[in-house]
């Protein structure tokens, strides 16, 4: 069962990295995951068959057998969810990509400013040494600035692909629209 659930994560992961590549993909990852989720919960029902001879387990088995239900409806409501949300996103690519596209701009621009504030901050001489032997530590805005600049990057990166995305999907609905 722990298995199943396993490849339950790794398919909403899957499904929600497929969200930005159009709707019909995420729509099969929802898919394998209720196919997934309704195994596990058939595991759970079968595990709970074969324990109920047992007196004292019969109200665990019962309980075990209500969460696998919900867990159940829970993940169809969940695949349901991020399938509406990739269309409604879809549907409106370009506000999505220049919604992204600010937001990568302006944590492009934090992320200059704490990288500039970081090198004016960071120590030298003795006082590096101090924090090289960890006597010390070193200024917040040296040890935050890395990951400041690995966030700027990642939503770059993301607002690059929206920015692409939105594209295509234009061309594509223009290329619709001449050929009809």
């Amino acid at each position: 069962m722990k298995t199943r659930l396993d490849r339950l994560s790794e398919l909403a992961s899957d499904a929600t990295s497929l969200a930005s590549q159009g709707s019909s993909k995420v729509r099969e990852a929802a898919a394998k995951a209720s196919t997934t989720v309704q195994a596990a919960g058939k595991s759970v029902h079968k595990m709970a068959t074969d324990a109920i001879d047992h007196r004292d387990t019969k109200a665990a088995v019962l309980k075990a057998k209500d969460l696998a239900t919900a867990a159940t409806v829970e993940a169809r409501k969940i695949a349901d969810r991020v399938v509406f949300t990739a269309k409604k996103a879809d549907e409106n690519h370009k506000d999505v990509a220049d919604k992204i596209e600010t937001v990568s701009m302006g944590l492009g621009i934090t992320s200059g400013v704490v990288l500039a504030g970081a090198a004016l901050a960071a120590p030298t001489g003795l006082g590096a040494l101090g924090v090289a032997i960890g006597i010390t530590s070193a200024p917040l805005v040296v040890a935050v600035a890395p990951v400041i600049a690995a966030v700027a990057t990642v939503t770059g990166v993301v607002s690059g692909g929206a920015y692409f995305y939105s594209k295509w999907k234009s061309r594509k609905s223009k290329g619709v629209s001449k050929n009809e």
